[in-house]
């Protein structure tokens, strides 16, 4: 998986917890991700994950070690949609 691809996924999961968080549900044209998310086995953790990303958010990359902790999450919630 490339670097676009990567952003993509982390970006179309996300976008899937925050619809399924409002209390949206996927009707039958909605997008893979945001269908499959509620019963991925991982569910879970992914929740989890998104969660402790944005505790330690504080509204800003400001430098590279901050923008790395943003680059460490993409990877870490593909991987666990992908596993």
């Amino acid at each position: 998986m490339d670097e676009k691809e990567l952003i993509e996924l982390s970006d179309e999961i996300v976008h899937a917890l925050m619809k399924l968080s409002m209390g949206e549900k996927p009707g039958f044209l909605a997008g893979g991700v945001y269908k499959k998310l509620p019963n991925h086995p991982r569910f879970e953790e992914i929740k989890h994950c998104y969660c402790e990303h944005l505790k330690q958010f504080k509204g800003a990359y400001d430098n590279s070690v901050e923008l790395k902790t943003l680059t460490d999450f993409r990877f870490k919630i593909v991987d666990l949609y992908t596993a």
